[in-house]
């Protein structure tokens, strides 16, 4: 990843919100995880304004799936931690829930090649706070999944205050840190009567905070004697754990979070601390803020229309306070067309990107999508933008270097790739095509996918499979391309590297998601 000073569009409006300037092409595993945290909804759709379920909330259970898979952490020799371990650990009586099972499903969805379970789970954490109302929590990713169960030793409600100190300490949290660890974490879900029927309830689930939505009321409810946290008023005083946490110092702890600026402060803190807690030699990443001025899925393909090659690319900018133009250009690879100006094309395609996370933040973007026709004679070899608002010209052109498209030799072809679904029968008709262009003598074109395994048991550890594609008389060749194509009928990965060995010695590789290409819902007949 490289950092470079770029022309920041409108940042001083958000000021705050710490836009990154990131190198194009990005890491993979940033563009994907900033996509996930800031626009994308496909894992805050899960959460979204503190969603019920199982009568709590989805953000309760995702909190606590992180908690769990973190406890196993020793500060002593730094083993263990939010790992992801949690996979393999799921029958252990200490991680009772149907909620765990449920959180692991719902993060399965967001598992990619280049994404941990780990990672996923600590962004559970921060987008589950924001869903109910709480405190944004700085995100960082890096951690790297374990490969197998870590020691029990997740502190039990029927266990002495010595044991959960213990376990605390061990973690690395002070006693002072586990009470308000355990208040932040309580100030969300509940008690389900039967995963701990000793509590003795007398309903089914008995909420912490007496409510779905983040507040500081799991400290002032327990200060003012009106609390009805299971774990404090149950009538089996082995099961009050809550009583002895808070109590533990007489009360100094509590009291200093019943102001609301102290609770929200503590909570951002111990909480970030605790999805940073990983084993030894795991790296985390600088705070995972918003890209600037961010490069959206870029594409080189032949056109199934007419006799040329069509770029697709699309830039997200923060929403104008004013009119804008946004124009792109680009050069040729071999000169033949374009000005040494380069060619340029102006946006209509300008959409008002939704993002939950920009949203939550008071940030308003804006994408302005391109669909380019290039002469497939002369190519094209990079791209840059010049953006007209408010009578002045900014150009965004990655740090001066342009956007460079590094070949035209392997291109990944979605309009000839199909995803045939259909939903009578739960069968897939899936097909990737690649375009090889002519004079490159291609001896392989293999295509490596990755499924995610959503419906694959608790530990949800992904299939990764080669696949070869093979000339496919199917597609006639076009402008300089001939096409290769791979069937499947049994799988549906979501995610796939294409890697392509050429006689000359070249290795070319692309990347792509199954969401690139065209679905078809077919009825069978």
């Amino acid at each position: 990843m490289f950092w470079v000073l770029a022309i920041p569009l409108g940042l001083s409006r958000f000021a705050n919100a710490g836009f990154m300037q990131v190198k194009w092409p990005y890491d993979p595993t940033l563009d994907f995880l900033e996509d996930l945290l800031w626009q994308s909804s496909s894992l805050r759709g899960f959460a979204e304004d503190c969603a019920e379920r199982d009568s709590t909330t989805v953000a309760a259970q995702w909190v606590r799936i992180a908690y769990h898979d973190m406890s196993t952490h020793n500060v002593a020799d730094e083993s263990g931690g939010l790992d992801g371990s949690i996979r393999f650990e799921t029958d252990r009586p200490e991680n009772i829930g149907i909620g765990m099972a449920e959180s692991l499903n719902e993060f399965a969805f967001s598992l990619t090649p280049f994404t941990s379970l780990a990672d996923i789970i600590a962004m559970g954490v921060v987008v589950a706070y924001q869903s109910c109302g709480g405190p944004t929590i700085p995100y960082r990713y890096g951690r790297i999944d374990a490969t197998q169960a870590g020691p029990s030793g997740v502190p039990e409600p029927h266990q002495d205050l010595q044991s959960h100190t213990d376990s605390f300490a061990r973690q690395g949290f002070s006693l002072s840190e586990m009470i308000s660890l355990v208040a932040c974490g309580h100030t969300l879900g509940g008690v389900r009567k039967d995963d701990f029927p000793t509590t003795e309830l007398d309903q089914d689930f008995g909420l912490f905070n007496g409510q779905q939505a983040y507040d500081r009321g799991i400290v002032t409810k327990f200060l003012d004697g009106s609390t009805t946290n299971p774990l404090v008023t149950s009538s089996n005083e082995t099961m009050r754990s809550d009583l002895r946490i808070f109590s533990s110092d007489q009360n100094k702890t509590m009291q200093k979070l019943a102001d609301s600026a102290a609770f929200d402060s503590t909570c951002v803190d111990l909480l970030e601390r605790m999805i940073n807690t990983v084993p030894s030699g795991v790296h985390l990443s600088k705070v995972l803020d918003p890209i600037e001025n961010k490069i959206g899925k870029t594409r080189l393909f032949v056109s199934s229309t007419n006799e040329t090659l069509v770029f697709s690319t699309s830039l997200r900018l923060l929403a104008p306070a004013n009119g804008r133009q946004v124009t792109i250009l680009w050069h040729d690879r071999n000169p033949s067309f374009c000005p040494s100006s380069g060619c340029r094309m102006i946006s209509s395609d300008v959409r008002s990107l939704s993002g939950s996370g920009f949203e939550l933040i008071g940030v308003l973007t804006i994408g302005y999508f391109f669909t380019v026709p290039i002469d497939p004679t002369a190519s094209i070899s990079k791209f840059w933008f010049e953006v007209e608002e408010n009578g002045q010209t900014t150009i965004i052109d990655n740090g001066g270097d342009g956007y460079v498209i590094d070949q035209d030799i392997l291109l990944f072809d979605p309009p000839r790739s199909l995803d045939n679904f259909d939903p009578d029968t739960g069968k897939f008709d899936l097909r990737i095509t690649v375009g090889i262009k002519d004079g490159h003598s291609l001896t392989k074109l293999e295509a490596t996918s990755f499924l995610s395994n959503i419906a694959g048991g608790p530990e949800h550890l992904p299939t990764i499979d080669n696949w070869e594609l093979t000339l496919d008389d199917t597609h006639p060749p076009a402008v300089g391309y001939k096409f290769y194509t791979v069937k499947l009928t049994e799988s549906h990965p979501g995610f796939w590297d294409l890697t392509g060995t050429f006689a000359h010695g070249v290795v070319i590789r692309d990347s792509f998601d199954v969401g690139e290409i065209r679905t078809i819902f077919q009825t069978t007949i």
